[in-house]
């Protein structure tokens, strides 16, 4: 991939991810209802036990590093593949825009469409991470000036970055942003630092998450022999959702283990299972303003609930 056009791809995100941030007009996810995605996997009752269920929620629900809440996109999402030979660069594009719909994701409907979630596929991936770090640190998410080296790491064959948003009670969205004099914070697009409007809810402050870009770097080196079928739905989860553990094997069969040691076969599926599915249509039908452990147990009830048998 020529360097070129991954710094010209950055420059949009980077500009989009700045616009992103005064945008609060709600922008509501199409309906999942009635849409399927192919070669979805149905796991056996057996492996999907409520506590293995528990466990894969816990698991893959990571808290946005600024607010403590789980993120999801509210803006249509936009993604473009670089960097693998054209049918499957097309292929992955394709697969992730299928299985937002799917999850009820909101996408992006202008033609053209401007990116907002990047596919980067290297042999390089240290080098264009050591980039970002340095002309485009904000596409690496929130974060204080000490941590940037150890978070623009690659240590996984593919791995991603995402930058979020904090939206209030009210529905003015801040992005989480770099501030020159303070280190790391949320600054509003007028460049100060923000206050936020909250609920005062018991249940939840009304403050809500959300991604307004996704880097996913693919190290070519690493993925020789991967199917592509697999590999696109690997990138798909995570342009959805951001997951903790993709070096661990979870205990039910689920796409996020294909890069993962020590996982028997059953639970590396070949393609998305239906476990991943109904994880992602929970996630984009919960209660975005409520509490993480609310925001969790919703998905839960949700997956358990489309799953049957609990």
């Amino acid at each position: 991939m020529r360097m070129k056009n991954i710094t010209g791809l950055l420059a949009i995100l980077a500009s989009g991810w700045a616009f992103s941030s005064a945008i609060a007009a709600d922008q509501p996810a199409p309906p999942s209802q009635g849409l399927a995605v192919e070669n979805v996997i149905v796991t056996e009752p057996r492996f999907r036990t409520e506590k293995a269920l528990d466990n894969f929620i816990i698991g893959h629900a990571k808290p946005s590093p600024f607010l403590g809440k789980i993120a999801r996109w509210k803006r249509g999402i936009c993604p473009v593949t670089l960097g693998l030979p054209d049918k499957f660069g097309l292929y992955v594009t394709q697969r992730i825009i299928r299985v937002a719909m799917a999850a009820g994701a909101p996408l992006d409907k202008d033609e053209p469409c401007r990116p907002n979630v990047a596919v980067l596929a290297t042999s390089q991936p240290q080098k264009l991470l050591d980039f970002i770090r340095q002309k485009r640190v904000g596409l690496l998410g929130f974060h204080y000036r000490s941590q940037a080296e150890q978070l623009s790491t690659m240590t996984l064959p593919v791995q991603a970055w995402y930058s979020t948003a904090t939206e209030d009670f009210m529905g003015l969205i801040t992005a989480d942003i770099p501030d020159g004099a303070l280190g790391y914070g949320v600054m509003s697009p007028l460049g100060r630092l923000s206050s936020f409007r909250v609920s005062g809810s018991r249940i939840g402050n009304g403050l809500k998450s959300e991604f307004t870009t996704a880097i996913i770097v693919v190290d070519t080196s690493k993925i020789a022999g991967q199917e592509i079928g697999p590999l696109a739905d690997y990138i798909a989860m995570l342009t959805l959702a951001q997951g903790q553990y993709y070096d661990t094997c979870q205990d039910v069969p689920t796409i996020t283990n294909l890069m993962a040691s020590g996982c028997s076969p059953d639970m590396k599926p070949k393609a998305i299972t239906d476990v991943d599915m109904t994880y992602l249509r929970g996630l984009y039908r919960m209660d975005a303003g409520g509490s993480y452990i609310g925001q969790r147990s919703s998905i839960a009830f949700q997956m358990k609930k489309d799953l049957g048998g609990y």
